[in-house]
């Protein structure tokens, strides 16, 4: 058996599993925080502060899992980070109320920045550059089969048992989450120590370029996929309907997704990355605009299906864009920024539909955020110009060559 048939099956369990197990349990979690607020007593503004509240300790605690990351390893954060979901699941479930679910927003999402980046961290430092398209592609599988499994185990539990225990499948989950990542030995998870070429502050600033350009168009693409999270939710609540059809709905429309991940390899692979995002952004953009003429179950399960789709078009790339400009011996400290910023996007969506709800309702938030996306899409196509044209970046897998010389004359 050679060593890359050896480590390719070592990142099943090691990467691929755990990281379906966890977005799994987010799956099973995110349609379930808001209604539980509303059932508790919140408005439809306050549900949703629920969820911005675990966006926003995503983006918060990028800096200090990096911090972590480098100084416990990739492994042991990566199984930190299951605990502390275990933990926070546990909460909701066993003091179920407003303040609870706030408590175990934040620390979930914590405990998702800490997999998150850890995750990412490792797999651009084993995994060679030519087959990180790939490989990326199907880690965004693994949170695609998250996303499609997770809100079905939970609107199972839901529908047997009552809201609460949606947490109590989110909390087991978890459980195997960290069970996965123990069965690998950590002497065969070393990797090259990080912060070799400065800190946080100096590696951000030297790589600045890469990150402005960056930064802006991932953020914005991470905020239309969000939205998809947190106003559909906000929006069957609004129509009517039950817990366990919303969940069950999301798990439907994430199976959509998951079938169709493999598609956004083979048009990365292909074409380039640009035919993976500006479509999906477009796609996104358009739905969002519409959504007011969603009225009943059918057309939400539809509305629902079509941002799936576009969803699946963009799978992975923004983790592949930051493994490919990662630099070597600076990774987590590069990640650590890049995805402060994507994560501020992540952040930003929720944020938005809870704020435009409250002053002018869900419909028009929703639009609002639509208009966000071709606005992301105009700039992805910005930012993927000024990639290409950096002469400290390897751009073979962003532009194909016969691709090349399409974008060249822009």
């Amino acid at each position: 058996m050679s060593s890359g048939d050896f480590r390719k099956r070592q990142l099943i369990t090691s990467i691929y599993l755990p990281s379906l197990l966890i977005t799994a349990a987010e799956g099973a979690l995110l349609p379930i925080l808001p209604v539980s607020a509303v059932l508790y007593g919140a408005s439809l503004a306050e549900a949703g502060a629920v969820v911005t509240v675990l966006m926003l300790s995503t983006m918060i605690f990028e800096i200090p899992a990096s911090i972590l990351v480098s100084k416990i390893g990739e492994r042991n954060a990566m199984l930190a980070s299951t605990v502390l979901g275990f933990a926070m699941t546990s909460v909701a479930f066993f003091q179920f109320g407003y303040w609870s679910l706030i408590l175990s927003a934040l620390g979930f999402g914590a405990a998702h920045s800490l997999f998150g980046l850890s995750r990412h961290s490792l797999l651009a430092e084993i995994v060679p550059e030519q087959h990180r398209p790939k490989s990326m592609s199907l880690l965004g599988g693994m949170f695609r089969g998250g996303m499609a499994i997770g809100p079905v185990i939970g609107s199972a539990f839901i529908a047997l048992y009552g809201v609460e225990f949606g947490y109590l499948a989110a909390a087991m989950i978890c459980l195997a989450a960290g069970v996965s990542v123990l069965t690998v030995p950590s002497r065969r998870l070393r990797v090259s120590p990080s912060g070799q070429n400065g800190n946080l502050w100096a590696v951000t600033k030297r790589e600045a370029p890469k990150l402005a350009t960056l930064g802006i168009a991932s953020a914005i693409i991470s905020a239309g996929r969000t939205i998809r999270l947190i106003g559909l939710p906000l929006l069957a609540i609004q129509l009517g309907i039950s817990p366990a059809e919303t969940s069950f709905i999301f798990g439907l429309t994430g199976f959509i997704d998951f079938t169709l991940f493999y598609l956004s390899g083979i048009i990365m692979d292909r074409y380039g990355k640009f035919w993976s995002s500006v479509p999906t952004l477009i796609a996104l953009g358009t739905t969002y605009l519409f959504s007011f003429l969603v009225t009943d179950l059918l057309t939400f399960w539809i509305l629902a299906s079509v941002t799936a789709l576009a969803n699946a078009l963009s799978a992975g790339i923004n983790m592949i864009l930051g493994a490919d400009l990662a630099p070597v011996g600076s990774r987590a400290e590069f990640l650590a920024a890049f995805r402060l910023l994507t994560s501020g996007g992540v952040a930003v969506a929720p944020a938005m539909i809870t704020v435009l709800t409250a002053a002018v309702g869900l419909a028009p938030a929703l639009a609002a955020t639509g208009l966000l996306n071709f606005v992301g899409a105009f700039l992805f196509w910005k930012y993927l110009l000024s990639l290409f044209r950096m002469a400290s970046f390897s751009n073979k897998h962003l532009f194909p060559p016969p691709m090349k010389h399409i974008f060249l004359k822009f």
